[in-house]
């Protein structure tokens, strides 16, 4: 009975009490603890629960992509020919790659991501046996269109003789253009006119491609520019046009609802027959080339030269407007009448323009002529109801890959814009940077490291010391 007695005692006394109560909460919490992994596990599945917080966003999507991919009305497949694990551990490069690449599913619903191990699943390749697939590749599609990008497509390469190092990421860009392409439901036609000593123009028909346009070459020697066409381009001939090949720009521009852009060659000689057509619609290309004495907007000499926003409804599209354009070498153009004219980017007030066949002891300075225009846009009233329109650029050299590629600049997104508002695609048109890898692009910002390290440090440590006073303080009255 004493032996039952105790036993009770013990059960009744503080210790007891205190000591169950302990245990009670030490496997409530416990139980807590595993229920929070496994919502913590199923939510992670469907929602991305990294931070992204390298200087670049490069981990991540740009609001363009995410607003575009959230409407998407048909389903996608992004099919990367390796297994996950395979594919991420790669290098840091890869595994930036595949974070991009499972971003889209999780903001869209419309996305599904499969990863084929094309080694063990060799049968899987039987749709696609003549399109060259490699190991990396990834294939997009939707319905019965499909696009292809290989491992080369989704970084940004600097070659030198030296060999080769990624300083780039085109993940976004790609995959996004690749979207794009297979779910519209019709293309928008451009066209190169060559014949006339036209220069290297792959860059930039290469990014208008990506921005879901059918890109196409027509000879103004021997064809007719297509009805069907929004958009041709004349890019920086070296010779003037023929007399018949100006009528077809005439008879182009008079159907209606057309577009005609002349990227000028700053090394063209006389060009009598062009410069005629460009006048009769009020727009006149000068002799000699564009030079700023502002330093503060030049890049390596004075013909490489920053170039000014100046028409309110060519600019609204752009995501930053802060980022400048760089316009290099251009002709002097000017607008001979502003009923039909507008100025979309200028030089400065402090440029000016070098003659042709200048001294060795010409003033820069003493001979200040800005502010000069680069970009003009004529309306040319037509045969239909809707108007035409003809700009002018100063320079193809603005197109070129060095300028459309650079991170600091805005040309490819200004003159993609540019089309798209031409071509009456402005809420169509994407249009991606690709996101540099350099440096330490890879980690966290110095401004982030900072701000860890002074929670962990010391905001952390202080949290928990005035905790652990405070329950041994209560431990202590009781």
């Amino acid at each position: 009975m004493k032996k039952n007695s105790k036993i009770f005692s013990n059960l009744k006394s503080r210790k007891f009490k205190v000591g169950s109560l302990a245990t009670a909460i030490t496997i409530i919490m416990v139980a807590i603890i595993v229920v929070i992994n496994l919502i913590v596990g199923q939510v992670a599945k469907k929602f991305s629960l990294n931070l992204d917080l390298t200087q670049n966003k490069i981990f991540s999507l740009t609001d363009q992509t995410v607003n575009f991919i959230k409407n998407l009305d048909k389903d996608v497949e992004i099919i990367l020919l390796n297994d996950e694990d395979s594919f991420a551990k790669t290098n840091s490069y890869f595994t930036q790659a595949n974070s991009v690449l499972k971003k889209y599913t999780l903001n869209s619903n419309k996305i599904k991501i499969t990863y084929v191990d094309v080694v063990k699943n060799p049968m899987y390749l039987n749709e696609y046996q003549n399109e060259n697939l490699k190991e990396n590749s990834i294939i997009v599609k939707s319905g019965s269109r499909h696009k292809i990008i290989t491992v080369q497509d989704i970084f940004e390469i600097q070659r030198s003789y030296y060999g080769s190092a990624i300083t780039g990421s085109k993940a976004e860009q790609e995959l996004t253009s690749a979207i794009l392409y297979v779910t519209s439901n019709e293309q928008t036609k451009i066209v190169f006119l060559n014949g006339y000593g036209e220069q290297e123009s792959t860059a930039f028909s290469e990014l208008l491609k990506k921005n879901n346009f059918n890109v196409l070459s027509v000879s103004l020697l021997n064809e007719e520019i297509p009805n069907d066409a929004s958009l041709a381009i004349i890019w920086g001939p070296e010779r003037d046009f023929d007399t018949s090949s100006i009528d077809k720009l005439e008879k182009f521009l008079l159907l209606g609802n057309k577009n005609l852009i002349y990227a000028i060659n700053p090394n063209q000689k006389r060009a009598p027959n062009l410069n005629a057509f460009l006048e009769r619609h009020n727009i006149k290309v000068k002799d000699g080339l564009v030079y700023e004495n502002n330093m503060k907007k030049v890049v390596s000499n004075p013909f490489e030269t920053i170039s000014e926003y100046v028409d309110e409804d060519y600019k609204n599209g752009l995501k930053n407007q802060d980022i400048p354009v760089l316009m290099p070498y251009c002709r002097p153009i000017e607008a001979i009448s502003t009923d039909n004219v507008k100025t979309l980017m200028q030089f400065s007030k402090t440029s000016g323009i070098l003659p042709k066949g200048a001294k060795n002891d010409f003033d820069f300075s003493k001979n200040v002529s800005g502010p000069i225009p680069s970009v003009l846009i004529s309306t040319i009233k037509s045969d239909s109801e809707k108007d035409s329109n003809l700009a002018v650029i100063g320079s193809y050299v603005a197109l070129l890959q060095d300028y459309l590629s650079s991170n600091a600049l805005n040309n490819s997104a200004y003159f993609i814009n540019m089309i798209n508002k031409m071509t009456n695609r402005e809420d169509v048109g994407i249009t991606i940077e690709s996101k540099s890898l350099g440096g330490n692009e890879l980690g966290i910002s110095k401004a982030n490291a900072d701000t860890i390290g002074i929670v962990m440090a010391v905001i952390l440590p202080i949290a928990i010391l005035i905790i652990g006073i405070v329950v041994f303080l209560k431990r202590k009255n009781k």
